[in-house]
């Protein structure tokens, strides 16, 4: 009997650290998924995060109009072609890998893009964010951008929000390697915090409280947070 009850209770952990398991990389999935692909913004929205995203990278750059305005229009192209892409990714079916594979494919064509008018050095720099075709810094920045801040305050935002993106593709990008599901969500919490108090240095107290109810994470199927 004790060898019997013994060799349920190690089948018995076993599945449930299957199951763990399973849980861990799914949510893992809807974290990566969030990032990139998450909830997206209408035409016009979408086209104005772009522009904000390219000029607060530019302005970082100390690019020239004529520059940032090939930023401009090199990033919006990039990111046209890659909804188009992953829209149709998406209604025909495709595992991790192939979503992987095209997502690498639209960042090599935005780069050399870059490589057009920009040094190896500028262009490694700007791919940083720009490279992570974030569909949740577009939500930020669409926020921003209601906020009609002046000039010196929107360059400081954006470069906060570039910032967040960068370090939070990184922290991601760790933890799928080391397959460290449960500090994806943890890194991404930690470094929304940190953008959010930055971001008290440069909004009102009615600003931030937009700020914090509308780019707070959304759970699939529920009513968004804050």
């Amino acid at each position: 009997m004790k060898q019997l009850l013994n060799g349920k209770l190690t089948t018995g952990i076993g599945v449930l650290s299957i199951v763990g398991f399973i849980l861990l990389l799914v949510g893992a999935t809807e974290v990566s998924a969030q990032f990139r692909m998450g909830p997206q913004l209408e035409p016009e929205q979408a086209q104005a995060a772009w522009t904000l995203a390219a000029q607060g990278v530019a302005n970082e750059l100390g690019l020239s109009k004529e520059a940032t305005s090939k930023l401009i229009d090199a990033y919006k192209a990039a990111r046209e072609s890659y909804q188009k892409v992953m829209s149709g990714m998406m209604e025909g079916g495709g595992g991790r890998g192939a979503r992987q594979e095209l997502i690498a494919t639209e960042q090599g064509k935005l780069e050399k893009a870059l490589k057009g008018f920009l040094s190896d050095e500028q262009a490694a720099k700007a791919m940083e964010s720009l490279g992570t075709f974030s569909n949740e810094s577009d939500r930020f920045l669409d926020v921003l951008a209601g906020f009609n801040l002046d000039e010196e305050n929107l360059y400081k935002a954006l470069a906060l929000v570039c910032t967040y993106v960068v370090e939070s593709s990184k922290a991601m990008s760790a933890a799928m390697a080391n397959r460290d599901f449960q500090s994806m969500r943890t890194a991404r919490e930690t470094h929304k915090a940190t953008l959010d108090g930055s971001l008290y240095k440069i909004l009102t107290p009615i600003q931030l409280i937009t700020w914090n109810r509308a780019t707070a994470p959304r759970m699939r199927g529920g009513p968004r947070g804050g």
